[in-house]
């Protein structure tokens, strides 16, 4: 039981450390178009090479993978995508998942020894800070990347209104790692 916890625990430091913050990028994504599966409603952006596919979880779990270049979850799916069926669907897909207001950044959504529901997750993280944070599963020996996505802050102020700038950067972190996906397959 001890020697579980030990691995469960050093899997989370392993992913938290490759956890990465990233600064809100002001200029719009200007990159190639990119297509991305979103269950729940489409977000608007300003970029207009962004291509957005609505889908139910079961047809994104029915999906190919190479289909779509990311994933995004929205807040009233979490509870759903949260079941072990969808988290072990996100882990197989090989592209990055994004879950937007997530208070319970991706935890639930991770397979995990132990896995927890979002509504447990949620209450006990509670994260206001992040509006989108995501990850892509790299494989067995690499484990998860992950990236967090704060709204940005002004004279101490947190500025929820505008996410424009928030999604451009995660556009810009989907670019970089269908490049490097692209580069490995050749």
């Amino acid at each position: 039981m001890f020697k579980w916890f030990k691995i469960v625990m050093l899997g989370t430091l392993v992913f938290l450390g490759a956890c990465q913050s990233n600064e809100v990028a002001e200029e719009p994504y200007e990159g190639t178009p990119l297509k991305i599966a979103v269950v729940g409603e489409k977000p608007e952006v300003r970029e207009e090479q962004i291509i957005f596919k609505t889908l139910s979880l079961e047809e994104l779990y029915r999906s190919h993978s190479d289909k779509y270049d990311a994933v995004f979850i929205r807040e009233e799916h979490f509870s759903d995508a949260s079941h072990k069926k969808y988290v072990e669907m996100f882990k197989k897909k090989r592209v990055p998942s994004f879950f937007v207001a997530s208070k319970a950044n991706t935890i639930p959504f991770q397979d995990l020894e132990n896995p927890i529901s979002y509504k447990e997750a949620a209450k006990k993280i509670n994260d206001t800070q992040n509006y989108i944070s995501g990850f892509l599963y790299e494989g067995a020996d690499e484990g998860y990347q992950g990236w967090k996505f704060s709204y940005p802050v002004k004279n101490s102020e947190i500025q929820r209104e505008n996410v424009q700038g928030i999604y451009s950067t995660v556009f810009k972190v989907v670019e970089k790692e269908w490049n490097k996906a692209s580069s490995i397959r050749g």
